[in-house]
């Protein structure tokens, strides 16, 4: 049993407060080490249901099944743990004794092995001249033949040359927050931006905490031309533009989409029942699906006619945890996970009704040039994003040790 209880603010459960996890967790502690393992498992089934795929949670889990001889469970729910982080070394833990001689656990250990074999598809694009950018997004603009990536850390937008990687500032206004995602409007007219307020940003303070706002730019005069936002705590991670220049949002603050039209920006789709953190979200091809990613749970669809949810169900295999940047392309879900280890790039191939997954495919797992992809982007058949971003580099005051942190890779997958 793992005795460490991790809860990051922002991946605590919306539904139960975090003082209320943490005597969950200590009470199951008790029982655990009172022995009383019915007790045990009780309270941390409640706690898993409450914090999918939380670190401990999940392991501890696996140990109460195991514990309480229900070894079907236990092997499922270490499956579950190694898909997420193949180096948790459970397999030294006497908590699975009972279980360890099981044809099952050897088959868990071989999943944790293979899990480091390294497949590398993608190929590097270029490597970009300015070093501490901290780029999470990037977009190509095709009338304008200019490549655009966003900066957490400097609080801007970079055009860069494809060819040689040299940067230049495409749009760098003093109280512009932290660049997320940019997406321009069908006839690249307008280029919509997410920011957001986050420590790891240049001259932040706490002034700004919370702060999120959707830019609209006229890409001809780079110039701000309206300022769209909500009133609370909010992080937007990712947004979409349709053919009809409806913009689509992503919270991961608060979970929520937002929709701006008709100039106007008003919640869309409320996950505060069901969801914990949204990331990335794409479209299908006719525009009346929307698929969100949720960095704990996995990924749903939305019917944009009813409002409609259904959370997809994934193969064995594989796990919807740490889904970052989504991008749809040909009746497929393209997942970066940055969530899991190893880190890796996921084809999920969608049933014909596009509400199912059929099968997947692993692109690219355990390359040691990933370190926390983030968004991407579909330039005609090729997925771009960047392969590495400083998360690490930043100390605890998030503050950027530039010692630490390499330029950006931007890499490419040719379907």
């Amino acid at each position: 049993m793992k005795k460490s209880l991790l809860l990051l603010l922002w991946l605590i459960s919306p539904f139960v407060s975090a003082q209320s996890q943490r005597e969950m967790f200590n009470n199951s502690v008790k029982a655990y080490e009172a022995k009383d393992y019915v007790t045990f498992l009780k309270l941390t089934k409640t706690l898993d249901s409450l914090r999918p795929f939380h670190p401990t949670f999940t392991y501890n889990l696996a140990s109460a099944y195991a514990l309480n001889g229900k070894t079907d469970a236990s092997l499922a729910v270490l499956k579950r743990l190694v898909l997420m982080n193949n180096t948790t070394e459970f397999e030294k833990d006497t908590d699975f004794s009972s279980i360890q001689n099981t044809e099952g656990f050897k088959a868990v250990l071989a999943l944790k092995s293979n899990q480091n074999t390294l497949i590398a598809h993608s190929n590097k694009a270029v490597t970009l001249s300015e070093t501490t950018l901290h780029p999470e997004g990037v977009t190509y603009l095709a009338k304008a033949k200019t490549w655009l990536a966003s900066s957490i850390h400097k609080r801007k937008i970079v055009s860069f040359d494809r060819k040689t990687g040299v940067c230049k500032d495409w749009l760098a206004e003093a109280n512009m927050l932290a660049v997320f995602a940019m997406k321009a409007d069908a006839k690249e007219q307008y280029l919509w931006v997410a920011t957001s307020a986050i420590p790891e940003m240049e001259n932040f303070s706490k002034e700004f905490e919370g702060k999120a706002e959707i830019l609209k730019v006229d890409i001809k005069t780079k110039q701000i031309v309206r300022r769209f936002t909500v009133e609370g705590h909010h992080v937007f991670g990712d947004l979409l533009v349709t053919k009809n220049n409806v913009v689509y949002v992503s919270d991961s603050a608060k979970p929520m989409l937002y929709k701006i039209e008709n100039e106007e920006m008003k919640p869309w789709v409320s996950f505060e029942k069901d969801g914990f953190n949204l990331q990335g979200i794409t479209m299908n091809n006719q525009e009346d699906q929307l698929f969100v990613a949720d960095y704990l749970k996995g990924i749903a669809v939305v019917d944009v006619k009813t409002l409609s949810k259904t959370w997809l169900q994934l193969p064995e295999g594989t796990i919807g945890k740490g889904i970052d940047g989504l991008v749809f392309y040909k009746n497929k879900l393209i997942a970066v996970q940055n969530g899991v280890a190893p880190i890796r790039l996921t084809q999920l191939n969608l049933n014909s009704a596009q509400n199912g997954i059929e099968s997947f495919r692993i692109l690219d797992n355990n390359r040691p040039e990933f370190d926390e992809p983030a968004l991407a982007t579909m330039v005609g058949n090729k997925l771009y994003f960047f392969a590495n971003s400083p998360w690490k580099a930043y100390d605890k005051n998030a503050v950027l040790d530039v010692s630490k942190v390499k330029n950006p890779e931007l890499y490419y997958w040719a379907f």
